[in-house]
């Protein structure tokens, strides 16, 4: 069949002819010419055609953040139209009333039933955080296991004081409200301030089956703030590097610095062709401007550009740590992994001194972290084993055997009976703890111990729930980014139930486009990283030249 269009005037009416061609195929000649779509195809659409019209809707509304008044605008409805006449947009306020729920409803239904079908557990994750409205919200975002986050609720807590008793108090309502709906938790991760730590603290002699743990993520930035009090200290009282100009993302001023690092010659090139005068005057009519004393000292100053190289070697580690760390996935062997390499760093910096300070700093909130829960998530893991801590005797499998037995009895409510015989077929590498098995899974440690699992009796129970834990609560503060970027100043008469909704619409169309895209998500660090790759293979090719 071909469509053989015959060229009309716009806007004429299709019609359609059957002719034999000389092979005796029955040729579809089509006489039109770019008018309307419903001279091809047009039907009214059912009760469930709507509803699922209008799902998609609000979905486009929210991907591409658009207000909702969108839908009153003339040529929204003129295009539809255009598209097909039975398509009636709905109004703005049907669109972001009835049909949002509708769509959150939905979404809620599913992330019930995911939620419940976690035999391993999920992570609660909470932090607060302050609207354009001024309204103090405290978010809660719910992980599952496999690593995939679901906004579960933000409520105003505006009226309510802040302490660790509220905190408490606030965590266990949760925490029961989801056991009632039959889902399990194994870990909750909240912020390091005060109030949360201290009800961590007590809350996990009280709930020994529940892992109260920090945002990892925010303790490498409490790090680099120590970083900056060392430095001040260091330098007699006289910030040279670290001095933040505003509140952003350390990754974000670790590019800003490399950025300046790279447009170095271009900066002392201009600064060269607009020197001021030693003397400041007013400028006359039609003289060449000048840039400000002050500018040109700072570009022309040897130290300024020593400071900047000293601020990109000191903060590379950090963007490193905290581009692993805030992913959804980061489990904790990798904080183990990511604190040792921050140590190592020190140990080996040129900067004798400073990297004295910035060790006992480290070794404090080291201290701080329950240690057995991270050194086990190693040694159950098939590339770290033993190996990693062959040169510290109280690190070895018998004396983890013990913390094996505490974990399962405080995860099961058993006493252990096979574990230390399990785990010994782990240290020997029996199938399926072998190295050829896990290659199998793409270094996802948790599926691997689910595929494993169904070998052992114990050991898997405690593996799973070991590295289905969160380590962050990144998820929060992407939450709290999409609802500052839904309600702005312009938009603040939005109510919060209404810009929660719409956020949770948002983070289901983020996680599916990160599922069905092949590609990772690019940041200033893989940015960087990749271009440093780059640099490298051409010197190698014009070395092999």
């Amino acid at each position: 069949i071909q469509d053989v269009p015959s060229y009309q005037s716009y806007g004429t009416a299709s019609t359609t002819s059957s002719l034999p061609d000389s092979s005796g195929r029955k040729v579809v000649v089509r006489s039109s010419s770019y008018g309307p779509l419903d001279n091809f195809i047009v039907r009214s659409l059912s009760k469930k055609d709507k509803e699922k019209f209008y799902i998609l809707l609000i979905r486009l509304t929210v991907a591409c953040g658009w207000a909702l008044q969108w839908v009153n605008k003339p040529e929204a409805r003129e295009l539809f139209e255009f598209l097909n006449p039975f398509l009636k947009l709905p109004d703005r306020r049907s669109l972001g009333g009835e049909i949002l729920k509708d769509a959150v409803a939905e979404g809620d239904k599913v992330m019930e039933i995911a939620l419940k079908e976690d035999q391993t557990g999920v992570t609660l994750t909470f932090d607060g955080w302050t609207n354009v409205r001024n309204e103090q919200l405290l978010g809660v975002v719910i992980m599952t296991s496999e690593g995939r986050p679901y906004v579960w609720k933000a409520v105003d807590i505006s009226l309510e004081r802040e302490t660790h008793v509220e905190v408490m108090e606030k965590t266990e309502a949760m925490i029961s409200d989801l056991k009632s709906k039959g889902v399990n938790v194994c870990a909750v991760v909240t912020d390091s301030a005060s109030a949360y730590a201290a009800a961590r603290r007590r809350l996990r002699i009280s709930n020994r089956a529940i892992v109260f743990l920090p945002c990892f993520a925010h303790q490498i930035n409490l790090c680099v703030a120590k970083l900056r009090e060392q430095q001040k200290i260091t330098y007699d009282g006289k910030i040279y590097a670290l001095a933040a100009p505003g509140e952003t993302r350390w990754n974000s001023y670790y590019e800003v610095c490399s950025s300046l690092l790279r447009t170095q010659q271009a900066l002392q090139i201009l600064a060269i062709n607009f020197k001021p005068p030693f003397s400041q005057v007013r400028r006359q009519a039609g003289e060449t401007p000048t840039i400000s004393r002050e500018m040109f000292e700072i570009i022309d100053s040897e130290s300024f550009w020593t400071n900047i190289h000293l601020i990109v070697e000191m903060l590379y580690p950090y963007c490193k740590i905290l581009d692993i760390l805030q992913k959804d996935k980061a489990r904790l062997f990798q904080v183990t992994h990511c604190f040792a390499y921050l140590f190592q760093f020190w140990n080996d910096h040129a900067n004798i001194q400073l990297a004295a300070r910035i060790q006992v700093r480290l070794e404090k909130r080291w201290s701080d972290w329950e240690q057995p829960l991270l050194l086990l998530s190693c040694l159950l893991h098939p590339e770290y084993r033993i190996e990693q801590f062959k040169d510290n005797v109280n690190i070895n499998y018998t004396t983890f055997g013990k913390w094996l037995k505490y974990y399962y009895w405080a995860w099961s409510g058993k006493e252990s009976t096979c574990i230390l015989r399990e785990f010994d077929d782990f240290r020997l590498g029996k199938y399926p703890f072998d190295d050829d098995t896990y290659k199998q899974f793409n270094n996802d440690i948790w599926r691997y111990w689910c595929f494993a699992r169904v070998s052992t009796n114990e050991l898997g129970l405690v593996a799973c729930t070991l590295f289905g834990i969160c380590v962050n609560a990144a998820s929060v503060e992407r939450l709290w980014s999409c609802m500052g970027f839904l309600q702005t100043n312009r938009r603040n008469r939005l109510k919060s139930s209404k810009v929660l909704n719409m956020s949770k619409l948002r983070a289901d169309i983020t996680w599916k486009h990160r599922i069905n895209s092949d590609s990772s998500i690019l940041t200033p660090l893989s940015i960087i990283t990749r271009n440093e790759e780059e640099n490298n293979n051409e010197k190698e090719v014009e070395e092999n030249l």
